[in-house]
């Protein structure tokens, strides 16, 4: 018994140091990243992080203003990594040039690529007096990039531990309105999937084992702009993790009647660069759509 114990034992310890090993170095890279991370941090609050006379700080990027976000590690992670990229890059670094020249070579290097696509006559960017639907606002980056072009914007979020970051964007900027609402093609109300402390993620096709359940209230962007007389929509920017194809399905009437100009998100399902193209042509034949790798942009040439 006891040889035979020996011999397991001998069998399964150069496994359990392997083991014990990798779990070290699983740790030390942990630890090495976390420290790169908050580097990465503390130089992006050095350039951008601004505070007012009464002490209270905010982030101030190419004219568009957002919440210290430092406060919440998790969501400046995000902005850092993602947001900044796709929201602020061609702003900050290019001067708002989306020309394709720069686009197509950036769009293979980014993490999604950027909102505007300029090629001559077609033209999908924000200006000033555009009213704006940011659609998956998260805190409104968009939405403050929006504003500092002197557009409109409503910025729909329905996940209410982001919506409340949401707003203090709006009260550091002029002209956006907040909704806590997603967007599908009905109304009503649904239950969102929301990854904890990763809620840029949130969807409701997808669910996660780290995520909880969150009944949010949904419309249709015909419905809204309806309801509130809006009497145009010249941009609609959408990151809804899968839904965009149904938000496109209840904003047909917009589609057709007031043409806006499009940058659509198409990475979340194989199929949606095809699908939510097909949508789109559906509702109005006569909008020109260009895809970059992660990204659909729509524009009636007139």
């Amino acid at each position: 018994m006891k040889t035979l114990l020996k011999k397991i034992i001998i069998s399964v310890l150069p496994y359990g140091i392997l083991c014990l090993y990798r779990k070290i170095k699983q740790r030390n890279s942990k630890d090495t990243q976390q420290k790169i991370m908050q580097q990465k941090a503390d130089v992006f609050c050095r350039h951008f992080l601004k505070s007012k006379e009464n002490g209270e700080c905010y982030f101030e990027i190419a004219g568009a203003k957002l919440p210290n976000l430092y406060d919440y590690p998790n969501k400046i992670n995000d902005l850092i990594h993602y947001v900044f990229q796709d929201t602020f890059f061609f702003p900050y670094f290019l001067n708002d040039n989306y020309d394709k020249s720069f686009a197509d070579i950036l769009d293979l290097y980014m993490v999604e690529g950027p909102y505007g696509y300029r090629d001559g006559n077609f033209d999908v960017s924000v200006k000033k007096g555009d009213i704006v639907m940011d659609i998956g606002a998260w805190v409104g980056d968009f939405s403050a990039y929006s504003s500092s072009k002197g557009a409109i914007s409503y910025a729909f979020e329905p996940v209410s531990s982001i919506y409340e970051i949401l707003q203090k964007t709006a009260e550091l900027n002029t002209n956006i309105y907040p909704v806590k609402k997603g967007l599908s093609n009905k109304v009503g109300e649904i239950s969102i999937s929301v990854p904890l402390g990763w809620e840029v993620a949130s969807s409701v096709s997808t669910y996660r084992n780290d995520s909880v359940n969150e009944i949010v209230s949904i419309t249709t962007l015909d419905e809204f702009v309806k309801e509130n007389n809006i009497p145009k929509v010249d941009f609609i920017k959408a990151d809804i993790e899968g839904e965009e194809r149904n938000m496109l399905r209840g904003a047909n009437w917009v589609l057709k009647n007031y043409a806006p100009k499009l940058a659509i998100c198409t990475y979340h399902n194989l199929e949606d660069p095809q699908l939510l193209e097909k949508i789109i042509l559906e509702a109005n034949p006569e909008y020109k759509i260009v895809h970059l790798r992660h990204k659909l942009f729509a524009q009636v040439i007139k």
